[in-house]
Formats: structure tokens, sequence, C-alpha cells
């Protein structure tokens, strides 16, 4: 699992810079505004997971985030503050499959 911080993370005049999919997935340094593409260059789809961490006012687990990306796509997730893993400020972001698959860290 690649950590993925917001060094990386680039303005919109900027080239945007792709990282290839921790085939465990990634985490994002959290901060205000950051979003993540995810590129598919695969054939087929892929689906995009995000761990939202903690449990809902009934005591079970919060759901995850999920997005399909369609073949060729690039698909922008948004950071929302509720995906934030408290112990470290990241949120957990997995695709499946990963085969050309790649993620780019950004702010709005």
């Amino acid at each position: 699992m690649a950590n993925l911080d917001t060094s990386q993370a680039i303005s919109s005049e900027a080239a945007i810079s792709y990282a290839a999919v921790g085939g465990s997935g990634d985490r994002v340094k959290y901060e205000p505004g950051m979003f993540v593409v995810i590129r598919n260059g695969s054939g087929s789809s892929t689906t995009a997971t995000v761990t939202v961490p903690g449990n809902t006012p009934y005591g079970v687990a919060n759901p995850v985030k999920t997005k399909t990306i369609a073949a060729g796509a690039d698909v922008p997730i948004p950071l929302l503050p509720a995906y934030v893993d408290s112990t470290d400020g990241r949120v957990a972001i997995s695709c499946t499959p990963t085969t050309t698959v790649s993620i780019a860290v950004m702010r709005a």
C-alpha cells in the first residue's frame, strides 16, 4: 500500500502526474479541497473503493464508497472529511482490478 502525500498534489495549471495504483491500495494524505483522479487504461471497467473508517450511529461499520470507472475513462473522486482515518490523517483507496489503472492526487 503506497502513501500518496499532498506534495504530489498539483494545481489545475500543471500537467497531471499519474502513478500506478498500489496492488493493495493507496493512502492519500487529506487536506480540504483534495481529490483523486482514477485513470483506467484497461479494456474493462475497474472499481475504485474508498474505505470509510468508523461506525454508524447504529454501531455497524460505515459503508464504503465505490465508483465504477469505465474502460479508458478518467474519473475524479473528491476526498471528504468523513473518509479520513483519524489515526494517520489519510484516506484509503483501492481499485479492482489494478492492471493499467493509475491515480493522480489533485487540489481543487
